[in-house]
């Protein structure tokens, strides 16, 4: 490569209603960042040539200045341990039992690397802050689903699948709502963007759902939910005592969420004295581009490490 030109890594934080992507370079500068609707990427009928296409474009039109050496995506997904394959996707369901990694690499000519998008969101988070790497942190990412992340031995908890962390979909008792991964009784079903909609629309309709707890925080339904959000991350803590609680996610961002009362609720279904004593509560960085950032830390520190090689 001339020594004139940037080094670049693709980072892509896949939505089922945007697509986040931009260009990092090794520094961790992010250059060129868009958001674009999915839909109007990808082909249901055809999604791994679509989004390869969307790649190719992408780098053609914006990467006149440097070279491209990998791409990293991160999905919505439980994404297979050997990192090739989707599961499952239920915000994009034919994101769904593919190995998309073999096709892509192929058409888009370089290496790709792929992970669940809220590994990637953490991976941001841990690449910002001060942290022991020995430390245990667990994320908690409140969207359109329940996200989260676990991050443990200098290394993402993955399990025997790569299905670990699914906290959003541990089943409730008396919980009928039918999930999009095709359970029922999933915790995301009452602690989510989805449910925090029906709230919405079934009791404050006649205010815009952006400003639902600016008006409506002391309102008992809006408490419930609080509540829902605290049982299972309180579940979770009293699992693996962490050092760091990281909150994030666009529900946890909207205006005047009630953090105070949602950490209160945490506190009081985490078992005393400890783990609930001296918990340490941060917040996601309030960034769009978190998730492409992470992907690409993700592919950087892989390449400090010396566990891929492809410069």
């Amino acid at each position: 490569m001339e020594e004139s030109l940037k080094q670049y890594v693709i980072g892509l934080d896949m939505g089922g209603t945007h697509i986040r992507v931009g260009a990092v370079t090794q520094e961790g500068t992010l250059h060129y960042f868009s958001k674009v609707k999915t839909k109007d990427v990808m082909d249901p009928f055809n999604p791994i040539k679509s989004l390869a296409n969307f790649v190719k474009n992408y780098i053609d039109s914006q990467i006149v200045d440097g070279q491209v050496v990998a791409v990293g995506i991160g999905f919505p997904s439980v994404v297979s341990k050997d990192k090739k394959s989707i599961y499952s996707t239920p915000n994009l369901d034919y994101l769904s039992n593919i190995n998309i990694v073999d096709p892509l690499q192929e058409l888009v000519e370089m290496p790709v690397f792929i992970n669940r998008d809220v590994n990637f969101l953490m991976q941001y988070e841990l690449s910002q802050r001060e942290l022991n790497r020995e430390e245990i942190v667990l994320g908690f990412y409140i969207g359109t689903g329940f996200g989260n992340a676990i991050y443990l031995n200098q290394q993402f908890l993955e399990g025997k699948n790569g299905a670990a962390g699914e906290l959003g979909h541990i089943p409730i008792l008396h919980n009928d709502v039918v999930c999009g991964c095709g359970n029922v009784g999933c915790v995301e079903g009452i602690a989510s963007g989805k449910k925090l909609v029906s709230i919405h629309q079934e009791f404050f309709r006649d205010i815009p759902f952006e400003e639902i707890f600016v008006s409506c925080s002391n309102e008992p339904i809006i408490d419930d939910f609080l509540q829902s959000l605290a049982i299972p991350i309180a579940t979770e803590l009293n699992i693996f005592d962490p050092h760091v609680v990281i909150l994030g996610g666009g529900v946890i961002g909207m205006t005047n969420f009630p953090k105070k009362s949602l950490e209160e609720y945490i506190i009081k279904y985490t078992r005393k004295p400890v783990p609930a004593e001296g918990i340490t509560f941060e917040y996601a960085l309030d960034t769009s581009s978190a998730g492409v950032l992470g992907a690409a830390s993700y592919i950087y520190e892989k390449l400090r490490n010396k566990t891929v090689q492809f410069m």
